[in-house]
This record gives C-alpha cells, structure tokens and sequence, in this order.
C-alpha cells in the first residue's frame, strides 16, 4: 500500500511582484453609476457620462482640429481611432494619456493652479494629452503592442526540511527592458509646445518666473533630474515640465522643429537607452553639452533682459518662508493678524489655514486642509473657506464645499453639501456670501445668506467660461471677479441682482487678477504682468489712475492692504511662493519702473523654426477659434470598447529544484492584457513553461461595471459599484522521490500538479481608503507518479495520479490604507495600513488507500472544517522633518479550535515576516510576531544616470523582530524568537518611467531551536541571512505567509 502525505511547495504571488500594474492600467474609473455616451468622429471616440455633454462636443471639436497639426509634425498617425474619456465627476483639473491603450482621459473642471498661467483650459490639455500620445507612440522600441519585456529571477532558500520540496524565495528579480524611452521633460516639453502656431499653450508669465528665478539663483534643475518624476514635491513636477518646455522651444528655434520628431524616432531605435544618444544622432552633440548650451543661454539671456529691473526693486519683507505655497494673505479687519494658507513643510501643494500675530510674529494653526481662497467674517472671528473631501468618497469623487471656522476654538461649521463651490468671500456687512459653483467645465457666480442659505445663482455661463476669487464691494449688489475664456485672466464686475457683467481690464497678452477693494470702495487693488512680471497694482476708480506698488524679480500676487496703508501678498522666489509684508506703501508711476523684456508667448514664424508642413493648415482660422459654435454630432449610448490585446515577453531564471541544469531554470513565458476602453472589464493572464514542461499559468477577468443587475438601484441610490473578479491559476512542478517496492528502493518522478479558482466581490465603505472582499476559492492538489519497473518481477506499473488536498476558502477581507503623500513615499512611506481576515474553509486532505465492504479500493480523506482569523498592523511616523521613519509592523494568525495538520499552518518567518531564520522554520496554527524598523536616508539625492538606469536615493534601516507561531494553547512567551537586521534601499528609475526597488538585507536569528520533521532534526538560528530584490515597489505583502497561498 501506498500512503502519500502532503507535499508542500513554496508558491509566490508572481503577479503583483511581477508585473507594475500602473503599467497595466490607466487610471480611468467606469464609474457605473452613470450613463455614458458616445460621439464617433473620423479619428475619435469621443466617450462621457451624463452631465459632461458640452465638455464632450467641444472636446469632439478641438480633437478633430489639432489632429493633422500635430500627427504631421511627427509624421505618425495611430493605426486605429483614439479614444477619449471625459469626466465631471470631482473638482480636479487634469488630463492623463494611456499610449499603449491609445486613450486619453480629460477632467472637465478647469486648471487654477499658482504655477501655471490660465488658458482655454479645453483647447489646452486636449492637444496636449494628444501630443503626448502621437509623439510617445512615434518613439515606441516595439510598438503598442509589447509595452516591455520582463528579465526575471527568483532564487530560493537552500530548504532543510524533509517534507518540503524546495525553500520560499530569498531572491525576486524583475527587471523591464522598456518599449518606450522618453524622459520626461521631452515628454511634457513637447505636450506644451503642441504647435506653436496654434497658441493654445504658450511660455506665459508664471512659467518664465519659475524658471526665471532658479536661474538667477543657481538652482535649475540637474539634467538627470529632469528626465523622470522621481522624488517628487509639486514644485519639482512643475520645474520639469517647465524646463521641459522651455528646452523644447530652445531645441526647435535652435534646431529647427522637425527636430521633434528626429529625435523622438531616434530615441525609438532598439539599441538607443538614453537621450544623449538620440539627440548626438540627430543634433550632433551629447545631451549633457545640449544642457549646458541651453543653461548658459537662459543665464545670459535673463541677465539682458533683467538688466535695468534690478536697480529698481520694490517689495516687501518676508514674514513667512517656509514652504511652496504660502497663498493669499490677508488683514484681519482690525489689522491686527494675517490669515494665509501654507503647504509649510508638506511636499505637495496640501495647505493649512494659519493666522499670523504681527505684533508677536508668531503663527498658529487654524484648520486644514483649507485648499483655495477665503475671507474674514467682517467681526473677525470666523473664516469662510473651500475644501474638498478628502479622501474621495466610495465613488472616487471629490467635490469643494463651504466650511466656516471659529479661529478662536477651531471648530469649523459645513454650509454647503455636494455643491461643488470654490473660493467664498463675505459681503462687508456679513450677511451674504459669493462663491464659485463649478460644472460642466464652466464656473458660475452664486450668492447665498451667510449660513449658506436662500442660494441664487447669479451667472449662467455654460461656455467654458472661468470665474475665481469674487469680492464683494461696499453696497453689497457687486463683485468683483477673476474671468477668463480663452487665455488671461481679466477683472470683471458683476451685479447680483441683475447678472449683468462689466470688465474692468482687458488687454491682450495681460493677466488681471486678485482683486482687493479698499473699505471705501474707491480703490481697487490687484496683480498682473504687463511688463511680463507679475507685480501688485492700485486701480483709482474715481479718476482711474493706475498705480504701482511692486517691482520684483520674481513675482506678487494676492494683495491685501488694510486701513493704515500696509501691503501683505504672496510673493515667488526661486523656492516658491512666500508671504511678504510691506509698511506704508508708496505708489508709482509703472512708467517710471522699468522693464522687463518679456519673452515671446509662442515662437514666432521669423525664427525659421518651423516644420516644413508650415503652409499646410490655416492657423489663423484654428487660433481664432470659437467653440461656442459646434457641429450637430451624433450622441449614441456607450458600446464597449477594447484596447488592443498588449504582450509582455518573459524571461525568466526560476532555480527552485535542487541538483538543476541551469537550462532547466530557465522559464520563459509571456503575460498578456486587455483592459476595456472606460475600464468596465480587463483580462489579464500569464502562462510560463521550463524544458521539463512544468508551468505555470494564470488567468484573470475583471468585472468593474458595477452590480450586473439593478444596477441603477444599486449604483446611483446605494453607491455600491462593486468590483467582481474571476481568476484560475495552475503550478505544476516535478521531482525525484524514493519509492520502496519489497526490498527495493526506486527513484520514481513526481509530478505536482496545483489548481486554483477565485471568485472574488471588491466594494469600498465609509470613502475612498476603506476596501472590503468577499471572495470564495477553489484549490485541489494533485500528485502523479510515473510509470516504473519493478526490478525483482519486471512487471511495469502505470502511472497514477491521485488528489491529496481539495478545498473550498469562503472568506471576507478589510484593508484600510491611508499614508501621507510625500516625495519619500515609495522608500519611506509615512502612515497606516491595517487589515483583517475572516476565512472558513471546508477540506479533504491526506487520502489513505482502504478496502471497502465490497472489497474496493478507495481513497479515504481527513476531513477538515477550519475557522480562521488573521490580521496586520503598520503604523509609521516621521521623524526630523520626515526625512526619517520609525515603523512598528504587528501580524496575526489563528485556527480556531484544536491543532490541525501542519499543511494548513502559518508561518511568521522568512521573507516576508522575520528575516533571520527561513521561512518554514516557525509555523503553527497560530502566529504572532511584531517588526520594530528606523529608517533613514544614507544619501537623498544621488542624482547619477547609469544607462538606462536612474539612482535617485539610498536608504538604510535596522530592524528587530520578536515572534513565534505554535499550535493549540501551547503559547509561551518565552518560547517567542527575536531577530535583528538591515536593510539597504535604493530607489531607481529604469528608461525614465519604471521605478526600480532594488533592496539587499542582512538578518540574524538571535536564538538557535530544533524541531523535528518526519523523524529529522532541523537547527535554525545563530546564522546570517541574505535577501535580495529589484521590483517596482518595496512593500512584499502583509506581513505573514501560509505556505498554499492561492495566487501563484
């Protein structure tokens, strides 16, 4: 009789390790809870939900206009219609470009951003987000097609257990060789070139002044810093896509435009992993002498240009530098304070509400966040502000609403819900409100009682139209507005009775903005750029007479000037923009303050640097446009779309079975993906098979359309728009086991043979960070003996296969996640990751061969009914600034009731858990273990390019971990294991746009134990061991393994 027992084979989770999935899926939500639409145009499907219909017609408009510019540009047009996803649904102004997926998704709200100029926001990210598709696609290696190709290698644990056929993973390795090579500020470069003609985008004040100002003071960017979004802040991103920009015009007015295109075919050529090669084929020099000409010409360029400004300087002191973002200052109306908004020491643009005491130059905290302009209550104890819900609700959405705070108590007070409103201001009595409702990609004017009731909506704009920052005047039935259609800004004034609207200022090529009206309504105050800077001005409204009050190198904006005659604004340095106090203002006259000499907006035709397709569109007529004036199009209900089916060859060094020929490692193999055009369904799969013809292989379908039922029921009533996932997964492995046969002992392969199915249902709660699931699984596991001889008799034996485990998992999942955005998050992460499981599983293991009562042979299983509970906790703080991290990590398992077979054990050790002792070596029924880590940076920039290769920075932590894992009660605290060990992290970019992980540890055990495993004693502890990694993140999980995990 044969008696086989259960084999256990240590199973990674490939995919997630394997494969980046931000490559896989472009963020575009379905949202189900909406209908969708569809307009069909001669290159684009034009797609939008209900309540987005005026964004989509004029999107359809724009598209079909730009498409000849800029596809002949770069002489390359897609091999199928683009498809566009436009979307209303939070109060976001973006625009995002899946170039393999030949998708581009646009948020209708438009872009009020402090780095950046205002624009016809439309006619903007529209050709922007196409040139990033056609120039990208132009620059592919392999096409669309094939995204990547994936050089993997997983190395394992030299295993000391009897009854487990090879160790868990002590090295992952996957490393893309990259379809697309672009860096970024080419990339983003070319986005805001588009053409130059068209003058839909343009080098306009607020870029020439970021850029300006890291120029004077030797702070531009490096050029290896400039080629990937790596260590990120707000003010960096926007750094390079400035530079980007500027550098793209250099090259084309230099150069000559048809450089765009050479250099992006170039940088498509198969042996090409850099940009120095590329622009050395095409220009003729190295991309290093490119940067240094381009620097020494803007050095010497804004000194000419600068020349005379410089001995005329007029500003303010600081009062407040720490920081990007300090915005919109303003006096208490007893002149005593000053309230702003401070991202302070947040590496993203996140601001706070802080009061400033100027008699003590002290600041205090009021509320965050607090994410757009605000207003004093005229008694000077509440505040009116805008923020928006953060985290996003269930849906994703995020929507600005109305708070009131208390500065004396800090309690705020909500006014409005789901109102979509932006940057409230007070009536000087303090009985009204007026705010900025938006929709549609159009901005309108209301006005509302003081506790955000009797609403009336004063304007009715439905063209794109932009309004900002209303300030009521003195009689209460006028504001004062920032209004904008096309580009700039202009002040405009509005009467809430009547919706009429008079503008103020208007000049071509001039920016109005930030109004401030005095208390006798006789002077308004404001920024612009007439001379190219932006600096403070008073408007007379009795004789108008114009007045200036700055003349600084940077910028000034958001003015406010109380009662005695004081200035506070927001003024940019090369570091950002900073809050500046300037006592007893004197007005001059702008025409005795000289000027700047501004650069040009767009590249003009006189500079012979454009493309030779110059005379073969009618610019005149695509510049002057007027999209309030569409076409009848077709609006059909939405048919799904699919993107194109994309592979991701597989190479892959999988050393899993001891005494292996090194071509049996090898495992090559391929992973596919299709993901639906909007997001509804994907299929994703992977099949990999060695010489010996063991695999493995797996196969995913998502469902994200919500409840296939009910739907509307379900997602517009409810907001339940669940995620359904179906998966298969099958591992086979093969080896050499002893076979006893009377006196002989045969060496008979093996082959195990592994199948898994998942049904899985996502669902969010409460809001965005909050994940649920409920999934049930399917697993059986076979082994099958090859035929042999018996030597004594020669009698052949067939081969039999036989199932030694079957179960079906039901269990339910929550995750809550919430870390803090910071430039260190991929390597340093600061926050909370909590998560509990609930499982019950019914299963048959371990078959025994008896005799039934009619004399049959049958397989007889151990059957199992198990309750299980497990769960992890990571809590990480920052330290000094941040910069450094200490991280407690707990995680827990049990199996309710009495010990069980130890096939369905946890284990806290490993890899994933305890890194000093292996990973088989403390299992049970139950685990405890908790990991003390301190993190910190060895270098924080190390800013060298090693083709195609990016070392951004390296880190260092060291860590101890106390645990066990034991069976039934038999829990002794003295029994528990400690560890110690560090960690070495560096974090890479790889061709520009995959970020590379790549950490090395080195762990103790710190006790030495035996246990015993089918009569052999195994020691573990008192030893060093080694791990290795290079992925797309660090983070390896929760924390514990079970050795039958159910993804392979």
């Amino acid at each position: 009789m044969i008696i086989k027992k259960s084999c256990r084979i240590a199973i990674l989770m490939l995919i997630s390790f394997f494969v980046p999935f931000s490559i896989l899926r472009a963020q575009f939500d379905p949202h189900p809870e909406k209908k969708w639409f569809t307009i069909e145009t001669k290159h684009f499907y034009i797609n939008f939900h209900e309540g987005a219909d005026r964004t989509a017609k004029v999107a359809a408009k724009i598209a079909e206009e730009v498409y000849g510019p800029i596809t002949s540009l770069y002489d390359f047009e897609p091999n199928e219609k683009v498809v566009f996803i436009i979307t209303d649904l939070s109060d976001i102004a973006n625009g995002a470009t899946d170039f393999y997926g030949n998708r581009i998704g646009i948020y209708a709200t438009p872009l009020d951003f402090e780095l950046r100029g205002t624009t016809n926001w439309l006619r903007n990210v529209i050709t922007h987000e196409f040139t990033h598709a056609i120039q990208i696609q132009s620059a592919m290696k392999f096409g669309r097609t094939v995204p990547a190709i994936y050089l993997q290698w997983l190395n394992y644990e030299k295993e000391r257990r009897p009854d487990v056929l090879y160790g868990y993973p002590n090295v992952i390795v996957s490393y893309p060789l990259s379809g697309v090579g672009v860096p970024a500020w080419f990339a983003e470069g070319t986005a805001q070139y588009q053409r130059q003609q068209l003058g839909y985008d343009g080098w306009d004040a607020h870029r020439d002044m970021i850029l300006r100002m890291q120029v004077l003071d030797n702070k531009m960017l490096t050029w290896n810093e400039m080629g990937q979004f790596s260590s990120i802040t707000s003010l960096k991103a926007e750094s390079i896509y400035n530079s980007g920009f500027n550098l793209t015009r250099y090259i084309a007015n230099k150069y000559g435009e048809e450089k765009l295109e050479d250099i992006s075919k170039a940088l498509g050529d198969l042996t090409n992993f850099s940009f120095d090669k590329a622009v050395r084929q095409t220009i003729g020099i190295d991309g290093n002498q490119l940067y240094d000409d381009w620097k020494n010409f803007l050095v010497s360029d804004y000194n000419n240009r600068l020349s005379t400004l410089k001995d005329n300087i007029v500003e303010g002191v600081l009062i407040e530098e720490t920081g990007f973002a300090n915005y919109n200052p303003k006096f208490s109306p007893d002149g005593k304070k000053i309230a702003f908004i401070s991202n302070q020491t947040s590496d993203f643009g996140s601001t706070a509400l802080f009061v400033y005491d100027i008699s003590t130059e002290k600041k205090e905290l009021i509320t965050a966040p607090v994410l757009s302009n605000f207003d004093w209550a005229p008694d000077g104890d509440k505040i009116i502000y805008a923020s928006r819900e953060i985290p996003p609700n269930v849906l994703g959405e995020s929507f600005y609403d109305i708070y009131e705070v208390d500065i004396n108590s800090g309690e705020s007070k909500r006014l409005t819900f789901g109102q979509r409103t932006l940057t409230p201001a007070y009536s000087k009595d303090g009985s009204k409100i007026a705010y900025i409702v938006n929709g549609d990609g159009s901005l309108n004017l209301f006005v509302a009682d003081k506790d955000g009731k009797n609403i009336k909506q004063v304007t009715t704009f439905n063209r794109g139209e932009q309004l900002y920052n209303p300030v009521f005047m003195n009689n209460g039935i006028e504001v004062i507005v920032d209004y904008a259609l096309n580009d700039s800004r202009k002040l405009a004034k509005i009467n809430i009775e009547t919706s009429e609207m008079e503008i103020l200022f208007d000049e071509e090529g001039i920016d109005f903005r930030n109004a401030f009206i005095s208390n006798s309504d006789s002077v308004v105050f404001f920024s612009a750029n007439p001379t190219g800077i932006f600096n403070i001005y008073a408007y007379n409204l009795t004789n108008d007479n114009i007045s200036q009050l700055t003349n600084v190198l940077g910028g000034a904006f958001m003015p406010s000037v109380d009662t005695n005659g004081n200035l506070v604004y927001s003024q940019y340095e090369s570091t950002g923009y900073k809050i500046a106090l300037m006592k007893n203002i004197v007005k001059y006259d702008p025409a005795n303050l000289s000027d700047y000499v501004k650069p040009d907006y767009n590249l003009k035709p006189d500079s012979g640097s454009y493309a030779g397709d110059n005379n073969d569109f009618n610019w005149a007529k695509l510049k002057n446009f007027d999209d309030t004036k569409l076409d009848t199009f077709n609006v059909k209900p939405y048919s799904s779309l699919f993107t194109k089916l994309f592979f991701f060859p597989v190479l892959r060094y999988d050393n899993y079975t001891k005494g292996n020929k090194f071509i049996d490692a090898i495992k090559p193999g391929v992973y596919f993906y299709s993901d639906e055009a909007i997001g509804r369904f994907s299929i994703f799969g992977g099949a990999s098979v060695n010489r010996n013809l063991e695999r493995d292989l797996f196969l995913q379908f998502d469902y994200r359309n919500g409840v296939p039922f009910l739907n509307d029921f379900f997602g517009q009533k409810l907001n339940f728009a669940p995620q359904f996932s179906i998966a298969a997964y099958n591992v086979t492995r093969k080896t050499t086991a002893d076979l006893i046969a009377s006196i002989d002992t045969l060496p008979v392969g093996v082959t195990y043979d592994l199948l898994s199915f998942d049904v899985s249902m996502d669902w969010k709660m409460i809001n965005y960070n909050h994940d649920f699931r409920f999934m049930y699984t399917y697993s059986k596991y076979a082994s099958a003996l090859d035929g042999f001889v018996i030597p004594q008799s020669g009698i052949f034996i067939r081969s039999s296969s036989q199932d030694y485990f079957q179960a079906h998992n039901f269990s339910l999942r929550y995750d809550y996640s919430s870390f803090q955005s910071s430039r260190n998050r991929d390597i340093n992460p600061i926050g909370r990751l909590f998560w509990v499981q609930l499982d019950h599983e019914i299963s048959d293991i371990n078959p025994e061969l008896e005799v039934s009562d009619d004399g049959t042979l049958i397989s007889v299983f151990t059957k199992n009914r198990l309750n299980k509970l497990s769960g992890g906790l990571t809590e990480s703080v920052g330290l000094f600034g941040s910069d450094h991290v200490l991280s407690l990590k707990l995680a827990g398992a049990t199996i309710f009731g009495p010990p069980v077979d130890d096939f369905y054990h946890f284990y806290a050790t490993g890899l994933p858990g305890m890194k000093g002792y292996p990973f088989y070596a403390l299992g049970g029924g139950r685990m405890a273990y908790g990991t003390l880590t301190y993190r910190f940076p060895i270098i924080k920039n190390i800013d060298t390019r090693i083709s195609p290769l990016y070392l951004d920075k390296l880190y260092l932590s060291v860590y101890g971990s106390f645990g066990n894992a034991w069976d039934g009660n038999n829990f002794k605290l003295g029994d528990f294991k400690k560890d110690i060990g560090a960690q070495l992290r560096l974090q890479a970019f790889t061709s520009y746009v995959f970020p590379t992980s790549i950490f090395f540890d080195a762990a103790y055990g710190l006790d030495s134990f035996t246990r015993t495993f089918r009569n052999k004693d195994v020691t573990y502890g008192k030893e060093w061991r080694f791990y290795f990694g290079m992925l797309f993140g660090f983070d390896l999980g929760s924390g514990f393994s079970r050795s039958r995990i159910g993804v392979f």
